[in-house]
């Protein structure tokens, strides 16, 4: 049993030394994080958008919040996979045919072809994935109410505080990502959440 474990380790082990290998050669990193950090932005902004909207227009179904904004945001996540995935393909192809006439070798199977379609199907999970995460973060006070935990008006209201510190850590992680002011880049994105809030207050308004 504990070499079959050894084992497993030494395998696990590879594998990340072997994904280190591709992140470098890609700068997988850089990417990925882009890619985080604008569809994080954008999963939020819609669930605040849209769980402001509802309260205005006098929704008071937490269920409805739930079902709609997770399937925006869903739909975001497969449009974003499918998109990411055929841009970085077409790009990472592209670079590594420019290679091939460069090197005058065939790269594929090589650490570089490898690496390239590494890349593209990350990107493309990350794509996905990260504004799904970021709704169901500013829509978890709704899982309360259905749970019987918070009442509806308090939930809006906390999911409002938690997308815009989110947006405020965002910007924070940013900030220091770019080697600048992060409270600066903090205050950049929540001042952009204030302002989509205000706008979706000013439009409920009429």
């Amino acid at each position: 049993m504990v070499k079959y474990r050894l084992r497993l380790l030494e395998l696990l082990g590879e594998a990340w030394e072997e994904l280190e290998e591709y992140v470098e050669v890609t700068n997988a990193g850089e990417i990925l994080r882009r890619y985080f950090a604008m569809n994080a932005f954008d999963g939020t902004l819609t669930m605040l958008g849209f769980v402001m909207g509802s309260y205005i227009s006098g929704l008071s179904d937490a269920r409805i919040v739930l079902t709609a904004g997770l399937s925006m945001c869903l739909a975001m996540g497969i449009s974003g996979f499918v998109g990411a995935f055929i841009t970085e393909k077409a790009e990472r192809e592209r670079n590594v045919r420019e290679l091939e006439r460069i090197m005058l070798t065939n790269l594929e199977g090589t650490v570089i072809d490898r690496a390239s379609k590494f890349t593209v199907l990350m990107a493309a999970v990350v794509d996905a994935s990260a504004p799904a995460l970021a709704a169901m973060i500013s829509a978890s006070p709704f899982f309360l109410v259905v749970c019987g935990l918070l009442d509806f008006v308090t939930a809006v209201f906390f999911s409002i505080a938690i997308a815009l510190a989110f947006l405020f850590a965002l910007g924070v992680y940013l900030g220091r990502v770019a080697g600048n002011n992060p409270l600066y880049y903090g205050a950049y994105m929540l001042g952009a959440g204030i302002a989509t809030s205000l706008v979706i207050a000013a439009v409920g308004g009429w």
